[in-house]
């Protein structure tokens, strides 16, 4: 819900900054978005799979905040002492203060980090929903008063040289707030470090940021490299265009935030392998259904969320992106294996895997062919990922996945997609006619699995 409320902005926002200046919101949220993985350090995985142990519950949530504290700090201190030379470096020297509040949001955010993994482990999602979607209602409502109400000279004032800026500062605005709503969880933090406690999950934990390094890679590389590779108005349509298909990375995302401490309470059930295997299934038919919904509604969902039709130039991304995330959803549930059975090196190879495929075909091929490369490269790496997780899971850590299904789920997804992006040209009454016989053969193709739950 938070994360839809700021991809509804996105009308506010492409609405009032033209593509080559949005090409910057791009290329600075794809920067941010490593420097948040790097500050994170792995620390929210390693927090729910070290706090499972009970007797160690406090002592993992202290030594987590405080280290997670710690390194925040050396790194605000470090950019603002140099942000003239950082902005210099990435090409903003004429604007410095934007390198100067993404360092405090980095820093407000990762503070966020176990205080809010602690609300999800312990299973208080109101709660934690309520924190996540007051942040984007205040952040939305401060975008929206600089965009309409504020008079531009006052925001001037504010040091906001351009419009761009706006969404930056009201997000520094949100960040901030996050932290006074998570006060009476930092209070319960105890003057407590742990040495040998830290020791074990740093080990357990930098794979993971090493991984997350790599996902970053294959979700933000092509936005953070195409300013610099290819025209700035190709480069903005390419990232206003891509927050469509963001629709589906909020499910997975929704999925990942409940499952993964659900995954690691269920590691030592003896079911545990039969119970991955039908969460697995259960994810690949609706996310799929969810894919089909979006390609099929992109000639309307566009006026909503990409009103400034010289951004469509880029519209083609979106059945790819699509399809590319509900791949990556389905190598997150492949890679249970590794992350229960402490095999985390695996995972951060297979991501690099990804990430490597990413990097060289956006450099030898982004200039050439443009911004189509992108997309089908995300596709390439998020299916490759996901081939390689199955295989080695099945090997180290068998679970019996009904691989059959799945890939009927996709390749049907996919076949469906073409009809409508190719043929018809995502026409909305066709599209949403072909979506409900995709539905519908779903449903009967699960008719035995949906019937059992409607019992029970």
């Amino acid at each position: 819900m938070p994360r839809i409320i700021v991809v509804l902005l996105n009308y506010l926002f492409i609405k009032n900054i033209d593509n080559s200046a949005f090409a910057i919101f791009t290329n600075l949220y794809a920067l941010i978005s490593f420097v948040n993985i790097v500050l994170s350090f792995g620390f929210e995985t390693a927090y729910f799979r070290f706090s499972s142990d009970k007797d160690n519950e406090q002592k993992v949530f202290n030594t987590s905040f405080w280290f997670l504290t710690g390194l925040s700090s050396v790194f605000l201190i470090t950019v603002l002492l140099f942000s003239q030379p950082i902005a210099d470096v990435f090409g903003y020297s004429a604007t410095p203060e934007y390198i100067k509040w993404f360092a405090w949001i980095a820093f407000f955010d990762n503070l966020l980090v176990i205080p809010l993994a602690w609300f999800r482990f312990h299973n208080k999602p109101v709660k934690y929903t309520a924190i996540r979607v007051i942040q984007a209602v205040f952040q939305s409502a401060f975008a929206i008063a600089l965009f309409l109400y504020i008079p531009q000279e006052f925001s001037l004032k504010l040091g906001l040289k351009e419009k761009v800026s706006y969404p930056f500062y009201s997000n520094l605005a949100a960040s901030f707030l996050g932290i006074l709503l998570v006060l009476p969880v930092i209070l319960k933090v105890k003057l407590q470090f742990s040495k040998n406690l830290f020791l074990q999950m740093i080990k357990y934990s930098w794979p993971i940021m090493i991984a997350g390094l790599a996902f970053m890679v294959n979700e933000n590389f092509d936005k953070f490299v195409q300013k610099f590779m290819i025209d700035n108005g190709d480069a903005g349509a390419y990232g206003g265009c891509y927050k469509m298909a963001v629709l589906m990375t909020l499910f997975v995302t929704a999925y990942r935030m409940g499952i993964e401490p659900f995954f690691f309470k269920q590691m030592n059930n003896d079911s545990a392998k039969n119970t991955y295997a039908k969460v697995t299934e259960y994810f690949s038919f609706f996310a799929s259904v969810v894919a089909l919904g979006i390609i099929a509604n992109v000639s309307w969902l566009k006026l909503l969320l990409v009103p400034n039709s010289s951004y469509w130039t880029a519209l083609n991304i979106i059945p790819i992106i699509v399809i590319a995330n509900l791949f990556f959803g389905i190598y997150y549930n492949l890679s249970t294996w590794y992350k229960v059975t402490d095999r985390t090196r695996v995972g951060t190879y297979i991501s690099w895997t990804g990430a490597v495929i990413t990097i060289i075909l956006n450099l030898t091929l982004l200039r050439k062919y443009g911004f189509m490369v992108s997309a089908w490269v995300t596709l390439g790496a998020y299916f490759t990922m996901m081939v390689l997780s199955y295989f080695l899971g099945q090997k180290y850590y068998p679970i019996p996945y009904r691989m059959k299904k799945i890939s009927f789920f996709v390749i049907l997804l996919a076949f469906f997609s073409y009809i409508i992006v190719q043929l018809f040209d995502y026409n909305l009454w066709i599209g949403n006619l072909l979506f409900m016989i995709y539905t519908g053969i779903l449903l009967y193709s699960e008719r035995n699995m949906l019937r059992s739950k409607i019992r029970k």
